[in-house]
């Protein structure tokens, strides 16, 4: 059925970091900082900026734990010979290509969606623009997708899209917190 391609998400799905958001009030006082995992159940305060800088360091990237079991299924995959692509909240594709070649994987950049990237032009929240990454690897002919995220939502709406579409197989692997190491125990 169609072209099949494997999507992983990065942040708590392949690799687990010391990145931090950071939540600032109006007047710039740093409320709290929060996890990747604690992120993705923070309500956001309309009052609240939130800082991702961590997120632009490759260093801290590089510095992190691969989860091992996804990352193992990863390589697989590519072994195989099927596509693999990313889709991560994070706003710099290179930074990503950086990482992944540091750990001897080569994926076409075209497969690399970093959808906080201002140059992407997605909007909405980050399910929502997780859904039109997707859309851009159905344009490009994909129709048969496996999908591992830790968030539920991003899952939620990446079934969605099936759902929506019966030519689009669409088969998602929630990665639990559970299964998530805590980054503290590398350091």
């Amino acid at each position: 059925m169609g072209k099949s391609i494997n999507i992983f998400d990065l942040d708590d799905t392949l690799v687990v970091t010391g990145s931090k958001i950071r939540v600032f009030d109006h007047k710039g006082r740093k409320v709290i900082e929060l996890t990747p995992q604690e992120f993705n159940t923070y309500e956001a305060d309309p009052d609240h900026f939130l800082d991702f800088s961590d997120f632009r360091d490759v260093e801290i990237l590089k510095a992190g734990k691969i989860i091992d079991w996804v990352f193992d299924i990863l390589r697989r995959t590519i072994k195989r010979g099927k596509p693999v692509g990313i889709i991560t909240a994070r706003d710099d594709s290179a930074t990503i290509e950086e990482f992944l070649s540091q750990h001897g994987i080569d994926i076409n950049p075209k497969y690399i969606f970093a959808i906080n990237d201002p140059s992407e032009n997605f909007s909405g929240t980050t399910a929502e623009k997780k859904k039109e990454a997707f859309m851009k690897f159905i344009k490009m002919g994909f129709t048969n997708f496996q999908f591992f995220d830790d968030d539920a939502e991003n899952i939620r709406i990446a079934d969605s899209i099936a759902k929506e579409d019966p030519n689009i197989k669409m088969r998602t692997k929630l990665i639990k917190q559970k299964w998530i190491p805590k980054f503290d125990a590398f350091n």
